[in-house]
């Protein structure tokens, strides 16, 4: 898949293009759903896929509470190209984009730089100045230029809609199993290994200490079974999300795995951390050594969950 930073880059090759709309946070079963669509579409024709989505999130730009996200930019690519994505277009979000009417917007990017032929849009895409514009507009507007226009309706899980903000929903509240249910796969965590204080190898459970990306969501603080990749291999691991307020108060939130089995450092090295299940929330224990008893209750438990 190749990456794109403004639509002029694109260059018609391959056939019809389909445009694949929406900021596809997460990737979960509702995206899937409309990238199926695209891509199903596309090839029936001959042509290629393109997401169209934006860079840095519209929220921040226009000075709104931007919500974490559940997936980084490089995540999210690698979902993308998986599902068979031809390109993936990250338009730089700015306030004169913002300030576009809906029919500016379909007419300078869809049908102009883009020259598309197919639109795949969610039920509640909203685009334009203000969300001005609907899925219904897109397809009246979409029309007029000769393209068609395919509305994808949601993905229900439990009788309600799969969405973004339902997922960081249920990853607050410590659901992973749930919000993996919605996802379609495990909610994951990627960064480098970075050096910590080493307490977790005091205590004779070294652990990996992983950085997260940026304004990635990170769940619940507390402690979880979870899958750990890193060098082409698995490992079930314990992890530790939060404070750690036995170590200390108001201590910046830490992202540390216990790999059963991994006898090496890891230092510099990817680490990915695949979340399976929450197995308590976060606790302040009395001394240390109650925080290594519990900790060895923890991997108990881990290894039957896993």
């Amino acid at each position: 898949m190749k990456i794109l930073h403004d639509a002029v880059e694109y260059t018609a090759a391959g056939g019809p293009l389909t445009v694949i709309l929406g900021n596809f946070d997460g990737v979960h079963l509702g995206h899937r759903r409309l990238l199926d669509t695209a891509c199903g579409s596309a090839r029936a024709d001959g042509g290629r896929t393109l997401l169209f989505t934006f860079w840095p999130h519209p929220a921040a730009v226009l000075g709104q509470n931007a919500p974490p996200l559940l997936t980084d930019r490089a995540e999210k690519a690698r979902l993308v190209a998986a599902a068979g994505v031809d390109y993936m277009l990250e338009q730089l979000f700015t306030p004169e984009l913002a300030a576009l009417s809906p029919a500016e917007f379909v007419a300078r990017y869809l049908a102009g730089a883009l020259r598309a032929a197919r639109l795949v849009a969610g039920y509640n895409f909203r685009f334009g100045a203000g969300g001005a514009g609907t899925a219904e507009s897109l397809r009246e507007l979409a029309a007029a230029h000769g393209m068609q226009t395919l509305i994808v309706p949601p993905v229900e899980i439990d009788g309600a809609a799969v969405s973004s903000s339902r997922i960081r929903g249920l990853l607050l509240a410590g659901d992973v199993a749930a919000a993996n249910r919605l996802l379609g796969r495990e909610y994951q965590l990627v960064g480098p290994v970075v050096t910590g204080e080493r307490l977790g190898r005091r205590l004779g459970f070294p652990t990996a200490n992983l950085q997260p990306p940026q304004g990635v969501l990170l769940p619940r603080f507390g402690v979880y079974a979870a899958y750990a990749e890193c060098r082409g291999r698995v490992w079930p691991a314990v992890v530790n999300v939060g404070r750690r307020p036995t170590v200390g108060e108001d201590l910046a939130p830490t992202v540390e795995a216990h790999l059963m089995g991994a006898d090496e450092d890891f230092y510099g090295e990817l680490l990915r951390l695949r979340f399976s299940r929450l197995l308590r929330g976060e606790q302040k224990f009395a001394s240390l050594a109650e925080l290594k008893e519990q900790i060895a209750r923890d991997l108990r438990r881990a290894r039957e969950i896993l």
